[in-house]
């Protein structure tokens, strides 16, 4: 995993520290095992500083955010490679041969390989990280490239920079793996950064003074910090580039897309590609009150992300409703000049450029006839909002370039033209998308024609998300749609795959490497194979290179490291592609079936609450507050946890994914009934203690202890025997053994105040288990039955379902044996709906395990246990868009 940054600007920044501390802290969700810097300011000099610990704390602790400078290289680490300390930390300066410093993000697999080589070539290898292996191989190979010129020679800038692309050309074929990384040569004060399999990108700008920097980044919400100007790389390129310019190159012979279009390409080779402006803005990655982790204001972010794939499912949004009929009542040539012109003008990215031609665009008369149609009535709705609020109401894809046309508008019919090429754009993606959906069906169909299978390829939640999404297609689609992981794919289907199979993957990012990994297996099969792509990022090597259909997310940006927006984006996804799928195969039965009927009634009824779904959001998070504080209050110290579910099993494993990931706690997500079959031995007493009970176990060793030294008191036993008899209670706790410490008289005393089973007594707690269920009568009684049989064995219960006085009764009684038996009903909006209950259900999920984690972070805090790694945006461990394999 990992996020490396390598910054440069024309001239010295006497805030370059500052910057840098920003961009670091940005890449924070990538790894925050260790963070490092190097500057470079006047000469040739490299102020490297580097440990282990998080970027927003390390850049305070080492200095980072006061240094000045020219050029800036940083790396945040996730560990795969190497201990988590600081040698292994990045970047890495080296000068063995010729000074250079870099860092990388990735995997390098032949890593202990090139250890070795190096060693044997004379290079002083200090870690055993992969990152230092990438730098010391471009070092040997650039040394050689410079042995190879006259002396005079040796320091003239374009000399070097010719000898690092040779050097960065045979260094590719060295290293194995996937990575990217950014390197610097301290003399001609250069940078190079390359995209080999990992995710990077590069932007341009200019500073607050007018100066020019170049900015490579493992992240673009990185370079969104300074830039909205970016150059698309792709796999297998290599940038170079200063303050003043930069120049991409082809790291291996291929084929690209440049601005020559289409076409093979020799290693080396230079490459034209036109820089774009990023559709996304700073503020859309950025944490914005009263919200205080990001992964709170995702879920709350949950009603809108849902309706944007609604929205393009059923035809647009509101906008869309009032504004389309008069932008199709033009006549099609004039919609088609403005929308010539609008494309011309998203190809620039300088500002003054774009502003010039966004008023060019409203002056034609083309743009002046549609506004002239428009009535003054829907001119003047909204229009006297600032630009910031009307910017809000913008539904389209390219929401974030026309928020900065409404900066750019002159008038108010300015800012009615960027609704109505707002909504111009909105019709284009909706077509699109319904495009994309009925080839999806399409495609299914034909694989189920042709004997094929219908596999979907995901990891972590977005494989709760396809176990889900199997429920929806058996359900309205009465189609089987087999959920695989990387791994099993691999198991169980990799050597029988056979023409007509449809391989759907599914990735928030599109750069999940393992999932990267199987396409390409699918790929070299030289099997018939239909790969759809289902990514937040359409830009991405899933969406781009390796699929033949993508249909988007689009639920914006994710910064929290659990997915909590994308992954009810992919419910949603799911939903809308198995609804549309149930209904084409409703239409193809015979009209007197004696099923059509039935089934067109109940998909009528989807549909129809389809458009619900945002409310349905809404409403569980406002009226399940008070509940799910309780639950968290309840759970957030039980060390271990088992959820269980009547056919939400999707849920129950999500569910559990969320209090692992950020509450730290072990928990298992299970088919209800399947629980009884050996899971159910935890129930009870049992040895998996949280610290309610260590410290029930504390205050009774303390109490026995007590009453010990009383008594040996009272018998006027010396102040030895005291501290022996103490002893021996502490060592007795957990041991069988005797005492054999004292003596005759102090045994009698020991056996007699010491009493295990009171101490094994303070160690129980009832186990706890939360229940999902549906509104299906079948699914209510089988919870019914789990939830009594499970509570008199020792359980406490949180139940996770609609109202039902079934339900109500079986969690809330307690067993006739244990008066302390505790129980929260967290009742979800009604809806009589199972499908419905998987999306209600995911956000109480999400808010459990989020206020679980604020409460225990506050815990451990108190205590004042250090580097504890309980946070809901970073848990310890994870990261985001694991690209390593």
């Amino acid at each position: 995993m990992c996020g490396v940054v390598g910054l440069i600007y024309e001239k010295q920044k006497a805030d370059l520290g500052r910057v840098a501390a920003e961009l670091l802290k940005t890449l924070e969700y990538r790894g925050y095992d260790s963070t490092g810097a190097a500057f470079q300011a006047e000469g040739e000099e490299v102020r490297l500083v580097k440990g282990v610990g998080a970027p927003s704390v390390m850049v305070h602790t080492l200095g980072i955010s006061e240094a000045r400078g020219q050029i800036f290289c940083g790396q945040v680490r996730w560990a795969t490679f190497g201990a988590v300390d600081e040698v292994n930390s990045q970047p890495h300066v080296v000068r063995c041969k010729e000074p250079i410093y870099g860092a990388h993000n990735g995997n390098v697999t032949n890593c202990d390989d090139l250890r070795a080589w190096l060693t044997d070539e004379g290079h002083r290898v200090l870690s055993d990280n992969d990152g230092e292996m990438v730098v010391h191989t471009v070092e040997h190979g650039f040394a050689r490239e410079l042995a190879a010129l006259a002396p005079g020679e040796r320091r003239q800038a374009a000399a070097r920079r010719r000898c690092m692309r040779a050097a960065w050309l045979w260094a590719a074929s060295r290293l194995a793996g996937s990575y990217a990384a950014v390197v610097a040569d301290p003399v001609s004060r250069t940078l190079w950064a390359v995209k080999q399999g990992s995710s990077l990108y590069f932007g341009i700008g200019r500073d607050e003074a007018g100066e020019g920097f170049g900015v490579a980044s493992s992240d673009l919400s990185s370079v969104l910090k300074l830039t909205r100007v970016v150059v698309p790389l792709h796999e297998g390129e290599l940038v170079e580039y200063d303050g003043t310019g930069h120049q991409l190159y082809s790291l291996a012979d291929g084929r690209t897309a440049d601005g020559q279009g289409e076409r093979p390409v020799k290693a080396g080779e230079p490459l034209s590609r036109q820089p774009v402006r990023s559709r996304l803005r700073a503020k859309d990655m950025a944490l914005i009150p009263p919200f205080e982790t990001f992964m709170d204001q995702e879920i709350s972010a949950q009603e809108e992300t849902c309706r944007n794939v609604i929205r393009l499912f059923t035809g647009g949004s509101e906008a869309a409703r009032i504004l389309g009929p008069f932008l199709r009542a033009r006549p099609e040539e004039e919609i088609a000049r403005i929308s010539a012109q609008l494309d011309q003008l998203r190809d620039e990215y300088q500002d003054e450029r774009i502003r010039q031609g966004f008023h060019l665009l409203v002056d034609l008369p083309e743009s002046q006839a549609l506004l002239a149609s428009l009535p003054d009535a829907v001119k003047d709705d909204g229009t006297d909002a600032p630009p910031e609020l009307l910017a809000d109401r913008l539904a389209s894809a390219e929401a974030g370039f026309f928020a900065d046309l409404l900066r750019m508008g002159r008038s108010r019919e300015d800012l009615v033209f960027v609704r109505l090429v707002d909504v111009l754009r909105e019709s284009e993606e909706v077509a699109e998308f319904s495009r994309a959906t009925r080839r999806f069906g399409e495609a299914f169909l034909r694989s189920q024609q042709q004997g094929g299978r219908q596999l979907v390829v995901c990891c972590g939640s977005s494989y709760n998300a396809a176990r889900a999404a199997a429920l929806f297609f058996n359900e309205l689609a009465r189609c089987e749609l087999v959920p695989l992981l990387p791994g099993e794919f691999r198991e169980r289907v990799s050597r029988t795959l056979r023409d007509g199979d449809l391989i759907v993957a599914v990735s928030q990012s599109g750069e999940t490497k393992d999932l990267i990994d199987i396409l390409n297996d699918t790929l070299a099969s030289g099997r018939r194979l239909t790969r759809v792509a289902v990514v937040n990022n359409v830009n991405s090597t899933l969406a781009e290179e390796k699929a033949d259909l993508v249909i988007p997310l689009r639920c914006g940006p994710e910064i929290a490291v659990p997915a909590t927006k994308s992954f009810m984006n992919q419910l949603t996804v799911f939903f809308c592609l198995a609804l549309e799928l149930g209904e084409t195969r409703c239409r193809e039965l015979p009209a007197g079936d004696p099923g059509r009927q039935a089934w067109e009634e109940e998909l009528r009824l989807r549909r129809a609450h389809l458009g619900l779904l945002p409310q349905l959001i809404r409403e569980t998070f406002d009226s399940t507050a008070a509940e799910v504080e309780e639950a968290a209050q309840l759970l957030y110290l039980r060390p271990s946890i088992h959820l269980l579910a009547m056919r939400l099993t999707a849920l129950a494993r999500e569910g559990a994914l969320k209090i692992r990931e950020v509450v730290l706690n072990h928990a298992e997500g299970f088919e209800g009934s399947e629980f009884k079959h050996g899971p159910n031995t935890i129930l009870g007493f049992n040895t998996v203690l949280g610290p309610p009970q260590l410290e029930r176990l504390l205050q009774e060793v303390g109490r026995q202890i007590d009453t010990l030294l009383r008594r040996a008191s009272d018998q006027g036993l010396p102040p030895a025997s005291l501290r022996r008899l103490a002893r021996a209670v502490t060592d007795s706790v957990f041991s069988a053994s005797s005492p054999f410490s004292l003596t005759p008289e102090e045994q009698p005393l020991f056996a007699a105040s010491l009493c295990r089973d009171e101490l094994f007594d303070a160690l129980y707690a009832d186990y706890p288990l939360i229940y999902l269920t549906g509104p299906d009568e079948r699914d209510v009684h089988l919870a019914v039955s789990q939830i009594n049989t499970h509570k008199i064995r020792g359980a406490c219960t949180v139940l996770i379902a609609e109202e039902s006085p079934a339900l109500r009764g079986a969690v809330s009684k307690a067993p006739a044996d244990n008066p302390d038996y505790r129980w929260v009903y967290l009742p979800l909006p009604r809806t009589d709906d199972t499908l419905l209950v998987v999306f209600s259900a995911t956000v109480v999920l999400q808010r459990l395990a989020l206020k679980m984690s604020l409460a225990k972070a506050a815990y451990l805090d108190r205590l004042g246990i250090k580097d504890h790694g309980v946070h809901p945006d970073v848990p310890k461990n994870v990261s985001k868009s694991i690209t390593v394999d």
